[in-house]
């Protein structure tokens, strides 16, 4: 196995010769993208790393390891570049960098789904929980609707304890692909039930969407439905579903750039999923960072960063359990799916870090406001530079504010205007948030999923299997041969 310092990743021209060699991962990420058209000529090629201390530790497993612990996380929606960003944002900033970076094998896996075209969250989750290609919205099954087991299905039915942890709702694509066996991801009320019938042993997210009898369900099938930390915390021994109160209008968790109880909640849960989980059978844990996605979607850039650091603060705690189990645990760490074709230009990343409130809660909050009271827009322009961290305006980025402020009051422009002019958010939001990504260097390509590549970070009992390039699949099967080489007894 190479180096994970200095060591880049080819183009998928070249990492197609590659496939029977040992790949390894720079401290910054895979920066050649392998969609079928080059990257765009803006984007920053990964610079030769700065020599910096590990954060991971890189003890050699004893003679006879054993995997008893795994820890999946998914990025959902985070490709190469937003991590790269993110990253960048901290260093810059003096901070500690995302942790999982130094892990020593970082794969790269391919994510089209079974009709090669780009893949939407079920069937890039059910690829990666099932290890079978399948079509867009279908979730446990392949092409032909046949049920098809989930890793956590098999480890469960191996007598390891599951627990599945997301930001989004824990009906969402992602968490789905690992229990629910549905051939419309959308068909909530079904996913619900496979979720009661799975007899996973621990639930974390947002709220489900279409089951107001959760709560019955969940007692008729064991659960202790909670709607806080502390609550699940208190409650007995036995299957837990934390459905977090802080949630936001898709049922999902609020966004962790705008604090406050939603702060370290992710990292909090799986804490919490540990210690319950935690025994002599072991356990298999997916982590999801399922915001990354919606704000790549929605072109909200400080708000994608802080998702992955949200979720990189939840790695941590994985890596604080490996400390104590090094020679029983695995960790890894990928992606779903790029979404919104990122590329990174020369700029100040600690823009990123300036930001303090997510474009959904400026809508509802700060525009709102403003739109109730017709404010003037000398008055509102300090608060949404303050909101946003854009210190010292130039003229023309005062400018270009003022005019999408005009707009915002007036509500003047048609939705499809207003799309095709700033984004999905008001004017005004959209503006500020423009801003932050222009000076941090970072722009949107798109608004939807692309299918670029992702790296797999893997530390840890196992982690050799998950060196090289592959499809997505590969991740279930890995698991399992890691679990057979390293059984537990």
């Amino acid at each position: 196995m190479l180096t994970n310092r200095g060591i880049r990743f080819f183009s998928a021209v070249l990492a197609a010769l590659l496939l029977a060699s040992a790949c390894g991962c720079a401290r910054t990420v895979p920066s050649v993208l392998s969609e079928s058209a080059s990257a765009s000529p803006d984007l920053i090629i990964a610079a030769e790393p700065t020599e910096t201390p590990s954060a991971v530790p890189t003890a050699t497993p004893q003679q006879t390891p054993a995997l008893r612990y795994i820890f999946l996380f998914i990025g959902d929606g985070m490709g190469p570049l937003q991590i790269q960003a993110a990253d960048e944002a901290l260093t810059a900033d003096g901070r500690e960098p995302l942790a999982f970076l130094d892990f020593p094998v970082c794969g790269l896996s391919h994510t089209n789904n079974a009709s090669g075209e780009t893949t939407d969250s079920a069937a890039a989750a059910t690829a990666i929980a099932c290890g079978v290609k399948t079509e867009s919205d279908m979730l446990g099954l392949d092409p032909d609707g046949n049920r098809v087991a989930s890793v956590a299905e098999t480890l469960r039915d191996m007598g390891r304890k599951i627990g599945i942890l997301t930001t989004v709702s824990v009906d969402h694509a992602t968490p789905a692909g690992f229990y629910a066996h549905v051939s419309f991801r959308r068909d909530y009320d079904v996913i619900a039930d496979d979720l009661f019938a799975s007899g996973f042993d621990y639930f974390s997210g947002g709220g489900f969407h279409e089951t107001p009898d959760a709560a019955a369900h969940a007692e008729e099938n064991g659960y202790a439905l909670c709607a806080t930390l502390s609550e699940a915390a208190a409650a007995s021994e036995g299957k837990i579903i934390y459905e977090s109160d802080q949630i936001i209008g898709d049922f999902g968790l609020v966004p962790a750039i705008d604090g406050g109880a939603r702060a370290g909640q992710l990292a909090d849960s799986l804490a919490l999923a540990v210690d319950r989980l935690t025994g002599q059978d072991g356990f298999f844990i997916m982590v999801e960072g399922g915001r990354i996605d919606y704000f790549c979607h929605y072109h909200d850039a400080a708000s994608v960063a802080y998702e992955i650091y949200d979720m990189n603060e939840a790695v941590e705690v994985a890596l604080a359990f490996y400390e104590a189990h090094p020679n029983e645990t695995l960790i890894l760490v990928t992606a779903d799916h790029e979404t919104g074709k990122l590329s990174l230009s020369e700029g100040d990343r600690t823009a990123l870090l300036r930001q303090t409130i997510s474009c959904d809660t400026c809508d509802d909050t700060l525009a709102a406001d403003c739109i109730a009271d017709q404010t003037p827009f000398e008055s509102a322009l300090p608060q949404f530079l303050a909101a946003f961290g854009l210190e010292d305006p130039t003229d023309e980025e005062t400018a270009y504010l003022s005019e999408a402020y005009r707009h915002t009051i007036l509500q003047d422009l048609s939705a499809s205007a207003k799309k095709a002019q700033y984004g999905v958010y008001e004017p005004i939001t959209c503006a500020c948030a423009n801003l932050v990504a222009a000076r941090a260097g970072v722009a949107f390509g798109s608004g939807s999923h692309t299918s670029l590549d992702v790296p797999v970070y893997a530390l840890g009992v196992g982690q050799e299997f998950f060196e090289g390039v592959y499809e997505n699949t590969a991740i279930h099967d890995s698991i399992l041969q890691a679990a057979a080489e390293y059984p537990i007894g």
